[in-house]
């Protein structure tokens, strides 16, 4: 198997030579979380060959972000950013892990996704062999799993909330932890992306946002990516 675009992580390399973490993985690869705290702390990722791009490469961007005064969308990051192809398809994977199933920590979660998604996605853009349309977006958050209370609250604050074409917390924690275990979040559906003056070659045409469930005290889990292409 031949790692997508193969001169990427070259090219990253050698606009950005910092940032050596930004390499080839075969058959695996294993994304941390960097809290000494956190209870989840790794995800490994199997069954594909695969290219890491380097966490602190956006997470470096936030700053210039801050002091343009920016929307608050381009401050957050996420926990891992790798990209691989399987069938000719190529695939741009973001991973967030979370130690506890809170509401507004997974709601934040989608956000750091997203805001890593633009930044990335920005930069690469620079070379020469990318193109953001060919490649389909897919994030995941790693949590331990909510209890069936919090949830049951969640679907009545859902019932009793008024209509909107932006999904609201509650609505999206329940299409993605109790319903389907995925939802789909597009630019229009993205409140934060409001009134943005984003090119198209600037965004997403879709995420496709996981939700996984890390067994209750386990710190690691293992996923194949064939489950999820």
């Amino acid at each position: 198997r031949i790692c997508v675009e193969s001169m990427t992580c070259d090219d990253l390399k050698k606009l950005f030579p910092v940032y050596v973490s930004t390499d080839y993985f075969r058959g695996s690869l294993t994304i941390r979380e960097t809290d000494l705290q956190a209870k989840v702390k790794e995800v490994v990722w199997t069954n594909s060959d695969f290219q890491n791009i380097e966490q602190k490469i956006v997470k470096d961007m936030t700053s210039f972000f801050q002091m343009a005064g920016a929307e608050d969308i381009f401050y957050h990051d996420c926990d891992g950013i790798m990209i691989f192809e399987e069938g000719g398809q190529k695939y741009m994977f973001f991973s967030e892990l979370k130690s506890t199933f809170d509401a507004h920590d997974i709601y934040q979660a989608k956000d750091q996704i997203i805001s890593s998604y633009l930044k990335i996605n920005m930069l690469l853009n620079l070379l020469p062999n990318y193109k953001t349309e060919d490649y389909i977006v897919k994030g995941f958050i790693f949590s331990y799993p909510p209890n069936s209370s919090y949830i049951y609250e969640l679907n009545r604050a859902r019932y009793l909330a008024k209509k909107s074409k932006y999904k609201t917390e509650s609505e999206f924690i329940l299409d993605l932890c109790h319903w389907g275990k995925s939802t789909k979040l597009t630019p229009l559906s993205c409140h934060k992306l409001k009134g943005l003056p984003l090119g198209d070659r600037g965004v997403f045409q879709e995420i496709e946002i996981f939700h996984i469930q890390v067994p209750k005290n386990d710190s690691s889990i293992t996923l194949d990516v064939q489950n999820y292409i």
